[in-house]
């Protein structure tokens, strides 16, 4: 190994040890209260060394939830995998993000925060290119689901492109997550189940872009039993108790 090569190695060592330490930090303390100068002294480094890695606080936040995408990705690559109806993977894309938020939290807040104009802006150029390039296989399980519902005749594109069609259900599954994200909001607008109504809010979405098989919006049996059929096949290690949009039976 060339010493050019041992330095870059050992830079990126270097730098991943930074975003371990913030992660810790930011579980324990929440994102706001993440300091550069604490951080440093936390990893036995100076201010200065810390900032030839990340140019700004907001920086180091966008590489954070950078670094995050990976469990995201999975679970998406498997509701586009999945060999079911388009529109049940479909379901199956936002369930993830529902099972994502419960089971890491911090992360998910996180990467609402680091889209906000605020932070992204903040943050260097090549270090947003890296997070665009880092989301862009979460766009791709998507748009695959779409293209193969064209194929199948399940739905139309009308004209759109495949990600334009699919960036109502987006919009969305972001809004509501925004929305939960507003301690006491929700509940002093008297909606207290907010996956339940993302479910059944896609669903009437779906019915309207005509993408087959439609559901009856009053047959909460039927919408239910595709999303415990989503949980049996396809994230079938979360527990349904940890899933809010899942009806269980007594016998479950």
């Amino acid at each position: 190994m060339s010493v050019r090569e041992r330095k870059k190695r050992q830079l990126a060592e270097r730098e991943q040890s930074f975003l371990d330490q913030a992660w810790a930090m930011i579980q324990a303390d929440g994102v706001l209260n993440l300091q550069m100068a604490r951080l440093a002294s936390a990893c036995e480094y100076s201010v200065g060394t810390l900032y030839q890695h990340f140019s700004s606080k907001e920086d180091l936040l966008v590489a954070l939830a950078t670094r995050s995408v990976g469990e995201r990705l999975e679970l998406y690559q498997r509701a586009s995998q999945w060999q079911a109806p388009s529109r049940h993977r479909m379901l199956a894309i936002l369930l993830a993000d529902v099972l994502i938020a419960q089971k890491a939290p911090e992360y998910f807040r996180l990467a609402q925060y680091v889209s906000t104009h605020t932070i992204w802006m903040a943050a260097s150029g090549p270090r947003r290119e890296a997070a665009l390039e880092a989301s862009q296989p979460l766009g791709a399980a998507v748009e695959n689901i779409v293209k193969d519902a064209v194929q199948s005749g399940d739905v139309r594109l009308y004209g759109l492109s495949a990600r334009e069609l699919s960036a109502g259900l987006w919009a969305m599954c972001e809004g509501m997550h925004s929305l939960v994200s507003a301690a006491g909001l929700l509940e002093a607008h008297s909606v207290p189940r907010p996956f339940q109504l993302l479910m059944a809010s896609a669903n009437a979405w779906l019915n309207g872009q005509q993408w087959r098989p439609e559901v009856a919006l009053d047959d909460v049996a039927q919408q239910n039993a595709v999303l415990l059929q989503i949980m049996d096949e396809v994230f079938v290690d979360f527990p349904k108790t940890a899933c809010p949009v899942v009806a269980l039976k007594d016998s479950d």
